[in-house]
């Protein structure tokens, strides 16, 4: 009982210390439950919407209808199915909805509020447009002269993510989908304005997709059909954009983590060691006592259980409301059954054991070095003096001032206690340079990159391959072939293989540090090289994703890039590789709008105005702002807690130099300024994980979202971190400063009388 109440009475004397180790853990705790929460939660959504629904594996149209599905399906070992889908625009030319006819094999469409259909007139709309034009459930919604009767809205699995085209970056702005019956569809197939039929496909052996599509693509050009706007949902935007956000938490949540819950176990055990060998006379006269062993150890390790336990299950606790909130909100932009949020036990357990499981071992191992002394040499309080380690013997610190000797034994005395305000700076700066970091590497791309590729601003990609001969190019634009692939073996990277005039202007192609590149040849951008290990001179072999073609390219020049992986080469020769007839092209670039019949396009992007892409960088703005908070706050609970430790093991001396006349600003320079240099090293071996760490961490999202971000360090956001870390440094010295005033000149006097 007596222990019991003196571990409440330890916690009780250094309040602020212990509660800025359990906000380390708590800061830990929250993001792995909230990371693996909303990744979980969302990609159960996901999954379970597709597995239900049975989402699409390929989407895909053709110039005349499919005459014997059943066979075809036979054939190529997919479910097949048709529907229809027009585009109206509404009565005020405020936005366009597109009508879908509701499909019962693939894509099937699940109510989110409201009734099915059941009436003619009837129709469901997904909740975005619904809000957007402020529309609502039982209401009416007129389409070409036609009134339909809004009974409800709805989700399907090919549209979670709603853009108009399957080339578009960014959803259109008033553009939605809605679902009426077959019937009232054939209300609208007046000629000028006829439905599209679009097949959807879903391959009943779940393995090996790529090859799957392939084979069904060379059946359908067996049997004479002619195909546009073939699309695998891998790259199907309005299916895989929930799963870069689903990617990029998994990816982070454990390291991030395990970092924090590290440095918690290495302060505590560097205070826990402290501890017990400031008691170790205490503890030598319990062992006199005959306290065993395992009893003092239970005691002790109390400490550490109780921090771990609380920062463990508040951080669970705090996570756990938030994660719904980001959910919601995601829900906002993908079009999804909402069916709440779900939590893995095991990633619960993880969240509150993986603490209690590094701090509860680095504690054990501290205590164990001191409690197995027997109760004889505890007595003599060794413990409790001050060794000079071979550190300080090689510094040979007799040549400096007093000052500078003082701040110097002050850190190397206790290795253990440097060793974390290093690596806790490190972590903090680390986290702060990665945010800034990558948000700078974000808008480089989004500057530099592909949209600062097009001198022709504008571009229109077609469903069907056209030819100069029968739809020729007007002065201004260019034409353009491609289709996307991968390298062999390498199905995860994959690539645009564009075909371009020699003589094209429509594109900047540059060599490495802008020199002139000539385009009558092979060109392959440098993020791709870098990822192939491809120089000049090499030759590679890749496989078209349409068709499984395999095709062999010598490479001429490597193009100037940040982010885009794309190979150029001749459109003549690019036509006669793929084997399409001469003048064959699949997208014109244009520096003026064209008017094209909209039946013929798949899609447009018009990059003249690149803040219409800025809302792409908004995630990233966010992830770096709750970043920087989080990174600061680690500084101050780091920072806080050493400078804690270092007043009160210099009780004794603070209060001797009262006693010589010391005045208070001096004491606070000689004792708080010790911790100086430790801090600098620590923000720039911070700078050098960061790189490595990056590298890596940049690596893996090109593998897994199939997109290489080029780390570009900027000298400015570095400065800006120094200077922050200093600030927080300077902030929380002053106020741990304070605890100097309470410390009185008496202090040394009751020691010297114990």
């Amino acid at each position: 009982m007596a222990l019991r109440k003196r571990v409440w009475r330890i916690l009780m004397e250094n309040k602020g210390r212990y509660i800025g180790i359990v906000m380390l853990i708590l800061i830990g705790s929250f993001y792995f439950t909230a990371a693996t929460g909303v990744s979980g939660s969302l990609e159960k959504q996901v999954v379970n919407f597709a597995e239900t629904n049975m989402q699409e594996d390929l989407t895909f149209s053709t110039d005349k209808a499919i005459e014997d599905i059943p066979a075809l399906e036979s054939e190529s070992g997919a479910l097949i199915e048709a529907y229809q889908q027009l585009d109206v625009k509404l009565s005020d030319g405020r936005g366009e909805l597109r009508l879908l006819t509701p499909t019962s094999k693939i894509n099937i469409p699940t109510i989110l509020s409201g009734q099915k259909l059941k009436n003619p007139g009837d129709i469901l709309l997904d909740p975005s447009f619904l809000q957007t034009h402020g529309l609502a459930v039982g209401g009416q919604i007129e389409l070409n002269g036609k009134t339909f009767h809004i009974t409800g809205t709805m989700a399907r699995p090919n549209y979670v993510y709603i853009i108009k085209n399957i080339y578009d970056v960014l959803p259109t702005t008033g553009f939605g989908i809605g679902l009426v019956s077959n019937a009232d569809m054939k209300m609208f197939s007046e000629a000028a304005n006829e439905a599209v039929t679009v097949y959807g496909a879903r391959f009943t052996n779940r393995g090996d997709i790529n090859t799957q599509n392939a084979k069904l693509h060379d059946l359908l050009k067996e049997k004479g059909y002619n195909l546009s706007e073939w699309m695998d949902a891998k790259n199907n935007k309005r299916i895989i954009m929930p799963w870069t956000n689903i990617n990029s938490m998994q990816t982070m949540s454990l390291p991030v983590s395990i970092a924090f819950f590290l440095l918690g176990c290495l302060i505590v055990g560097v205070m826990i060691l402290r501890m017990v060998k400031s008691d170790s006379v205490v503890i030598g006269t319990l062992y006199a006592q005959g306290y065993r062993r395992w009893e003092l150890t239970r005691h002790y390790m109390a400490i550490p259980v109780l921090l771990s336990i609380a920062g463990g299950l508040v951080g669970i606790l705090l996570a756990m409301p938030c994660v719904k909130l980001v959910v919601d909100s995601m829900l906002v932009s993908y079009i999804l059954p909402n069916t709440g949020v779900a939590f893995s036990p095991l990633n619960l357990a993880l969240a509150l054991l993986l603490p209690l499981a590094f701090i509860g071992l680095a504690s054990f191992f501290s205590i164990h070095g001191v409690l197995k002394k027997n109760a004889v040499e505890l007595m003599k309080g060794d413990e409790q003096k001050a060794r000079v380690n071979f550190i300080e013997r090689m510094l040979r610190l007799e040549r400096y001032r007093f000052n500078t000797k003082f701040q110097i034994r002050e850190q190397v005395r206790s290795i253990p206690r440097l060793l974390f305000l290093v690596l806790g700076v490190s972590a903090a700066s680390m986290v702060l340079l990665y945010g800034l970091t990558f948000n700078y590497s974000m808008e480089v791309v989004m500057n530099q990159g592909a949209l600062a590729r097009y001198n022709y601003a504008i571009e229109y990609n077609f469903k069907e391959v056209q030819n100069l001969q029968n739809l020729p190019v007007p002065e201004g634009a260019e034409p353009y072939n491609s289709f996307r692939a991968y390298p062999k073996g390498r199905e995860a990277v994959e690539f645009y293989l564009v075909g371009m005039e020699p003589d094209s202007v429509g594109m900047k192609i540059n060599g490495i540090g802008g020199a002139k590149l000539s385009r009558n040849q092979v060109n392959i951008t440098a993020p791709l090289a870098e990822r192939l290990g491809i120089e000049v001179g090499d030759t590679f072999t890749f496989i078209n994703k349409l068709d499984g073609k395999s095709y062999n390219l010598k490479i001429d020049g490597i193009v100037e890039a940040y982010g885009e992986q794309d190979v150029f080469m001749p459109l003549d020769e690019f036509n006669r590789m793929t084997g399409q007839a001469p003048g064959s092209y699949h997208t014109v670039l244009s520096n003026h709008e064209l008017h094209y019949d909209e039946s013929l396009l798949s899609g447009i992007m018009d990059a003249r105005n690149p803040k219409a892409f800025e809302g792409m960088t908004a995630p990233t703005t966010l992830i770096i702002a709750a970043t920087t908070i989080v990174a600061g706050l680690m500084a101050v609970v780091i920072i806080f807690i050493v400078t804690s430790l270092i007043i009160d093991e210099n009780r004794n001396t603070i209060s001797l130099l009262k006693i010589f006349g010391y005045r208070q600003k001096d004491i606070a320079k000689l004792i708080l300024n010790s911790s100086t240099p430790a801090v600098f090293i620590g923000f720039w071996l911070g700078l050098l994980l960061m790189l490595a760490f990056g590298n890596y961490l940049y690596g893996y999202i090109a593998e897994s979202i199939n997109m290489l971000i080029p780390m570009i360090l900027n000298p400015l956001y570095i400065l800006i971190s120094f200077v922050l870390i200093l600030v927080v440094y300077e902030i929380t010295k002053w106020f741990c400063g304070r605890k100097l005033t309470k410390i009185s000149m008496s202090e040394a006097l009751k020691s010297g009388s114990e």
